[in-house]
């Protein structure tokens, strides 16, 4: 059964270099979810005309609720609001699934590329047994906790430079190139939106020759924040200093302690 999980983010997706196109409530944010909904569109056809079974997609960006579920085929099924990884349970990601995919990423904090960071704007760094991370890495060491590989990625420049690092054959499509921290340059939406299908409906025929990316041994999670509110709650809360250091058997365990630290801490903010 070829059972495909789809991960899915905003700023790196076609035509949107601004977080004003990104972030719901925002007058922009409409051309930021048109350009999301054309973009994953193409992706689920892709996988389809290949031979998909079945797809599931796991909403990451924000509060979880950009996709237009009216437009999903019957194969297709989305996880939306955010639920949070569980040690078990990584966002429907398990052993049956055939490979992962990661639409619409960025590159991580720090590299000065466009709309670069680490998930939120409180994190500074992620550290993974002594190996940086953003959301990139993230996911795909999660996904190696489960035997599953990411076959593709769909990015601006930096990010797809970013996955070949971690994962070399990994089939990528670059929707638009980096230029700086708010810029790019961005191909007609029609040119990636085919890019985009064509790729995907590749990996189902030819699956590129690819492993699982795995951190073995014991685990070690070292999140480093930026200085603000987050900071000074989660210091009062768990008692550390501008970092944290997670321990667990496995990547999905560490990320899921760290998601429960996060909640308490934002509820402690409101």
């Amino acid at each position: 059964m070829k059972k495909y999980m789809i991960r899915c983010d905003m700023e790196g997706v076609s035509g949107v270099v601004s977080y004003a196109e990104a972030e719901p409530g925002k007058p922009e944010y409409a051309f930021g979810q048109k350009m999301f909904m054309s973009d994953l569109t193409a992706l689920i056809d892709g996988l389809n005309e290949g031979g998909a079974d079945e797809i599931l997609i796991y909403d990451e960006h924000y509060y979880g609720r950009n996709i237009a579920i009216d437009q999903l085929p019957e194969n297709a099924t989305a996880i939306c609001g955010k639920p949070p990884y569980k040690k078990d349970w990584a966002g429907g990601l398990d052993k049956s699934c055939t490979g992962l995919i990661l639409l619409g990423f960025h590159s991580k904090r720090n590299t000065g590329e466009l709309l670069h960071h680490s998930y939120e704007p409180d994190i500074k760094n992620l550290i993974l047994n002594g190996i940086s991370v953003g959301e990139i890495g993230m996911e795909a060491a999660i996904a190696g906790d489960w035997g599953v590989p990411l076959l593709m990625i769909t990015a601006d420049s930096a990010g797809i430079a970013e996955a070949r690092k971690l994962v070399p054959k990994v089939a990528g499509v670059s929707v638009k190139e980096s230029l700086s921290a708010d810029g790019g340059a961005c191909p007609a939406a029609k040119l990636t939106a085919r890019k985009i299908r064509e790729t995907a409906a590749g990996i189902v025929r030819h699956p590129p020759a690819v492993k699982p990316w795995q951190i073995t041994g014991g685990i070690k999670l070292e999140v480093v924040f930026n200085p603000g509110p987050y900071l000074n709650v989660f210091q009062k809360l768990f008692g550390c200093s501008d970092s944290i250091a997670i321990r667990g058997k496995t990547v999905t365990e560490c990320w899921a302690k760290y998601w429960q630290m996060k909640l308490q801490t934002q509820q402690a903010i409101k």
